[in-house]
């Protein structure tokens, strides 16, 4: 048997559930500097437009770059955030490479100053002679 109290009951609770997590991700867009004003208005209890969001190259970008989870989770996720990881590992290699080059000349100069000054400190009559 129909019971309307109970359809509008289930109803409700649906669409308090929608509203409560487009509040959740629009809350979490809007931790993202600058994409809180790129979302498009929503109507109570509609989710959040994932469509809308992927159509918006600004908007799209930010959330994939900021928060890659959840451009995952609306589906608009890209490989961004692992392309900048890369590049950022490459520059770390860069610098430990030069670092660890640094140290070489460092060591060489360190050993060429000490000949220097073992060449200066022996009697002027002496470098590079031997006795007989």
């Amino acid at each position: 048997m129909f019971d309307l109290d109970q359809e509008v009951a289930k109803a409700h609770q649906s669409v308090t559930e929608i509203e409560s997590q487009a509040r959740a991700i629009e809350a979490r867009i809007r931790k993202i500097d600058g994409a809180g004003p790129l979302l498009s208005a929503r109507g109570y209890g509609r989710p959040v437009d994932t469509a809308a969001i992927s159509k918006g190259l600004t908007l799209r970008s930010l959330i994939a770059v900021k928060d890659p989870q959840l451009a995952s989770y609306l589906g608009i996720g890209t490989d961004a955030h692992i392309r900048q990881e890369e590049e950022r590992e490459a520059r770390r290699l860069r610098a430990q490479a030069l670092g660890m080059e640094t140290e070489k000349l460092r060591q060489r100069n360190e050993a060429a100053r000490q000949e220097r000054e073992a060449r200066a400190a022996q009697p002027s009559g002496v470098r590079g002679y031997r006795a007989f």
